[in-house]
């Protein structure tokens, strides 16, 4: 099955009582809210031997997460390209790994479980979380589409390794708060990767003749990356924030009320660029608000903003956009700058599903399928050639002697240090290129700094 690259923009606007509802509908998805960070973990014997009982002799379930959006699409007339069928993709990478010794000699079982995008909320996560950690026990989970702030640290409070591929921002503290369960393969630590945009942006002279302005989700961790990574990263090319609004993410009320008052001040002080803290989908949000405010800023898009959800439903806001990506699939990357695929680990991953009948026309149809390819590889290859329990120190201390080693599907860069929990070391610039309606590349790879 070949799956088509397909574009419907909308040109619907949410007006009134129908913009509330989109607006709530975000809410639900999660999409605007800051990382947070989780309590420090601490292992008792008695954890550790639960902990064990989850590989059982023979065989190692792995959760998989299977974002479905056609009812949040179908609801907010909202586009998204097709993906295929994820679950055919992870039965073929499964068989795959079991054909190559499986995850340390034991054969890999996956648990497949679709998620409603639609109507999303913590308490639907917390009750995904218990069904892989209690109900199903398994070792690991690979997430997708998980934005609520409770979700990570249940998985680790039980003690289940998190193979991450949600576009969610994690600074090193909160990765080191839940260690060694949270993983994220396909993705640099964020407040590396934040100092490293700026950079990005001066490059490719996005701040040029503009006026700059900052937006984020009022949390702790937003509120020390902007005056920790940010705002000296500026300083240093000689660029200041006019104004730096903080927003109340915690009911659909509070985040109307914080966007329009943005909008406002923003205006108010002439600001024509702005950074979005946070990613999340917070920078779409905005350019929704905006359009209904006339007001129109270029953008600082990044992989965490979803730039190729942003280019199918809000076109005309992406004009002048510019950023960082991290994942060309996921970021609308033209296969005239990079051919479709490219690399050692891309290469493999669509070549491993087309031999099981899972082709893809271009690359942003195969964006979460080279997520799956991360997180099934990095288990088998930190476990490869080991004989004793599985368990999250042992898989700690298997991606550790990987370290350059590791080839990501997903990105143009990677590795892991010592004390490393993510797993791509540098993005390349991209601009918004109206002819193509596709962002282009704009230079070469910027290594992201370890924090």
């Amino acid at each position: 099955m070949t799956v088509g690259t397909r574009r419907t923009p909308t040109g619907r606007t949410p007006t009134g009582r129908t913009r509330c509802r989109w607006i709530l509908c975000l809410v639900a998805v999660g999409v605007l809210l800051g990382a947070t960070a989780g309590c420090g973990i601490k292992r008792s014997a008695a954890q550790a031997a639960a902990e064990t009982t989850k590989a059982q002799t023979g065989i190692v379930k792995v959760g998989f997460i299977v974002l479905d959006t056609k009812a949040l699409s179908e609801a907010l007339g909202l586009s998204f390209v097709d993906s295929g069928d994820a679950s055919a993709q992870i039965n073929a990478l499964a068989a795959n790994v079991n054909s190559r010794g499986g995850i340390g000699g034991r054969t890999l079982v996956p648990v497949i479980k679709v998620f409603d995008a639609f109507g999303d909320n913590k308490l639907k996560e917390e009750q995904l979380c218990k069904y892989f950690t209690q109900d199903e026990k398994v070792f690991a989970v690979v997430l997708q589409g998980q934005f609520q702030a409770n979700a990570r640290p249940c998985y680790a409070q039980d003690k289940t390794v998190m193979l991450d591929g949600t576009p969610y921002p994690v600074v090193q503290k909160t990765f080191e708060q839940l260690a060694p369960y949270l993983w994220q393969p396909s993705y640099p630590e964020y407040s590396g990767f934040m100092d490293g945009l700026i950079r990005g942006l001066d490059k490719t002279k996005w701040f040029v003749g503009g006026t700059v302005a900052v937006l984020g989700i009022d949390t702790p961790d937003n509120r020390d990356l902007y005056s920790g990574q940010v705002a000296p990263a500026m300083a240093r090319i000689g660029v200041k924030a006019v104004d730096v609004r903080w927003i109340d993410g915690s009911s659909g009320a509070s985040l109307q009320a914080g966007q329009d008052q943005a909008v406002l001040s923003f205006k108010a002080k002439q600001a024509d660029r702005l950074v979005v803290i946070g990613g999340q989908r917070l920078a779409a949000y905005m350019m929704q608000t905006s359009k209904s405010q006339k007001f129109a800023p270029r953008f600082a898009i990044t992989t965490w903003d979803s730039p190729e959800f942003a280019i199918n439903n809000y076109t005309d806001a992406m004009k002048g956009a510019a950023g960082a990506s991290v994942s060309p699939a996921q970021d609308d990357v033209p296969e005239r700058d990079l051919p479709f695929p490219s690399g050692a680990g891309e290469t493999a991953c669509i070549k491993t599903l087309a031999a099981a009948g899972q082709k893809f026309a271009g690359r942003s149809n195969a964006r979460q399928a080279v997520l799956y390819c991360d997180a099934v590889t990095l288990l088998r290859q930190a476990f490869e050639g080991y004989t004793g329990e599985l368990t999250a120190e042992a898989f700690r201390d298997g991606v550790q002697r990987l370290g350059k080693e590791w080839v990501s599907a997903s990105t143009y860069s990677s590795s892991f240090d010592k004390g490393d929990y993510a797993g791509a070391n540098g993005f390349r610039p991209i601009v918004f290129d109206p002819a193509c309606t596709c962002m282009s590349l704009g230079g070469d790879v910027i290594p992201v700094a370890r924090q």
